[in-house]
C-alpha cells in the first residue's frame, strides 16, 4: 500500500463506475465509498460497492431508470442493473449527516449537505471513512491509510460520540477487528469499555449479525474481545456467563456457535440463541452438534469394540450424515483424543461407504409390518427402536422374516398370554 494517496490508484468496476460517471454528467460528484475503498486497499475483493454524491434522492431516481427506495428517508435509492440474467444492486446514498439519535441506532432525523468531508465524519471507523473517485483520486480525511498500515481499527473524530450516535458500532469494533486481524486503537478501546451498557438498546437481530461474522471469522478467538470490554452481558440475558470452546477460522455458521457455546449447557445454549432472535434452522443444527456430546463422552468411557461402533451408528441416527461429519469437526477442534475423533470419523465413513442400514427407513420392516404382529399405538414405535438397536449390532438381522420372527416370539412371550 503506498503512503501517498494521489499515487493510490483502484480499479471501479464496470456499473459503479457506470453510476459515478451517470452523476457526474448531471453536474454532481460521486464516489465509492467504505467498505469496498479499504477493501481495495487491502487487496481483497469487496462484497459491493456503496457510493456516496452530493445528488438528492429525487435526483437519483430521475437519472437512472431502476431503482428501489431502500431507504430514502436516510437517503439511500437502490440502483438496478442486469448483466444478462443476472441482477445487480448498489446502494447510492446522499451526502448526509446525522441529527441527534434517540434510541442507540438510528437518528431522529438526517441533513443532505454537499461537502463529501461531512458525510465522511458521520462514519464509524477511519477504515471505512474513506472515498474514491477516478476523477478526485483518493479522499482520506481521517488518515485511513494510516491505520490500514498500522492494523487499527479507530473511532472517526471523537469514539464517545461515534459509539453514542450508534451503540451497534461498539460490536463492530470487535468485528472489523476480527475480520482483518487488527487491534482496536486505545482511546477506541476505552469508550467502547465506558459506554458498553450501551449495546442493550441494540435489536437482538442486529447483535447476532455481527457476533455471528466475529466467529466465523479469519480470527473467531477475537469474540474473547466482547468479555474483555464488558460487552457480553449486553449482548443477550446468560451470555457473559458463558465460557468460550475453541474455534477454527472461517467455520460455517452453526459450528461456529457450537464452539462458541461448546461448554455451555444445552438449556442455557438454547436460551441464549432464542434470545438473538436466531433461525429455527440454525438453532436446530446447533442444538443437535450439542445434543451429540453425549454420545461422544459415552463413547470416551468405552473398552469394548461393539459398544463404540453401536455408539457410533446412534449418533450417526441422532444428526444423519448432513450433520455428523460437522459434530466430527466439531469435537476434532474441542476435545484433545484426536486419534479418537478420528477412529470415528474412519467408522463413520465406513458406514457410509457400506450403506449400512443406520435409520428407521433403512430396516426391512415398517410400522404396517409390526401392527399385523398385534402391537399397536405406542408400542409400534418403541417395537422399531428395539429393532434398530438389533440391526445396529448385527446388520445381518436386517431381513424381513428374520424381524417378523422375533418380534412374533415378543409378541407372544409378553402379550400372546
Amino acid at each position: 500500500m503506498e503512503s501517498n494517496e494521489n499515487k493510490i490508484k483502484i480499479i471501479v468496476p464496470h456499473f459503479p463506475k457506470l453510476i459515478i460517471n451517470k452523476l457526474k454528467e448531471y453536474g454532481f460528484d460521486a464516489y465509492i465509498v467504505g467498505g469496498c475503498v479499504r477493501d481495495e486497499l487491502l487487496h481483497k475483493k469487496p462484497d459491493d460497492y456503496d457510493i456516496t454524491t452530493n445528488a438528492k434522492p429525487e435526483d437519483i431516481k430521475r437519472i437512472f431508470k431502476k431503482t428501489i427506495d431502500t431507504g430514502i428517508k436516510h437517503g439511500t435509492i437502490t440502483v438496478l442493473f442486469y448483466d444478462g440474467n443476472i441482477k445487480k444492486t448498489f446502494e447510492v446514498t446522499t451526502f448526509r449527516i446525522d441529527g441527534e439519535y434517540d434510541d442507540s441506532r438510528h437518528p431522529k432525523i438526517v441533513k443532505f449537505v454537499n461537502e463529501l468531508k461531512e458525510d465522511l465524519l458521520r462514519r464509524d471507523f477511519t477504515i471505512n471513512a474513506m472515498a474514491y473517485s477516478d476523477d478526485t483520486g483518493l479522499v482520506d480525511e481521517f488518515n485511513g491509510v494510516k491505520d490500514l498500515k498500522n492494523k487499527v481499527v479507530r473511532a472517526v473524530g471523537n469514539p464517545y460520540e461515534r459509539f453514542t450516535e450508534d451503540a451497534l458500532r461498539l460490536l463492530r469494533a470487535v468485528r472489523f477487528s476480527a475480520k482483518l486481524g487488527f487491534e482496536i486503537e486505545n482511546d477506541t478501546e476505552k469508550a467502547i469499555i465506558k459506554l458498553a451498557k450501551g449495546l442493550s438498546n441494540v435489536s437482538k437481530e442486529r447483535v447476532e449479525v455481527e457476533l455471528t461474522k466475529i466467529i466465523t471469522s479469519l480470527n473467531p478467538i477475537y469474540v474473547n474481545k466482547i468479555f474483555e470490554f464488558g460487552l457480553a452481558e449486553f449482548v443477550c440475558e446468560g451470555f457473559g456467563e458463558i465460557k468460550i470452546g475453541k474455534f477454527e477460522p472461517n467455520l460455517p455458521k452453526h459450528i461456529a456457535y457450537a464452539c462458541l457455546l461448546y461448554n455451555t449447557g444445552i438449556d442455557k445454549a438454547f436460551y441464549i440463541l432464542k434470545s438473538l432472535k436466531m433461525d429455527n434452522n440454525n438453532i436446530y443444527k446447533i442444538k443437535s452438534l450439542l445434543n451429540a456430546k453425549v454420545i461422544y463422552n459415552r463413547i470416551c468411557g468405552r473398552k469394548d469394540e461393539i459398544d463404540i461402533k453401536m455408539d457410533i451408528k446412534e449418533l450417526i441416527n441422532l444428526l444423519s450424515y448432513e450433520l455428523v461429519f460437522d459434530f466430527i469437526r466439531l469435537i476434532y477442534i474441542n476435545e484433545n483424543d484426536k486419534i479418537l475423533v478420528k477412529r470415528i470419523e474412519s467408522y463413520i465413513k465406513e458406514l457410509e461407504n457400506n450403506n449400512c442400514p443406520i435409520f428407521i427407513k433403512d430396516l426391512a420392516i415398517n410400522g404396517n409390518d409390526i401392527m399385523k404382529v398385534g402391537f399397536s399405538g405406542i408400542e409400534v414405535g418403541t417395537v422399531l427402536l428395539n429393532i434398530q438397536k438389533i440391526v445396529h449390532k448385527n446388520r445381518t438381522y436386517n431381513n424381513k422374516k428374520i424381524l417378523i420372527d422375533i418380534m412374533e416370539e415378543v409378541f407372544l412371550k409378553y402379550k400372546g398370554g
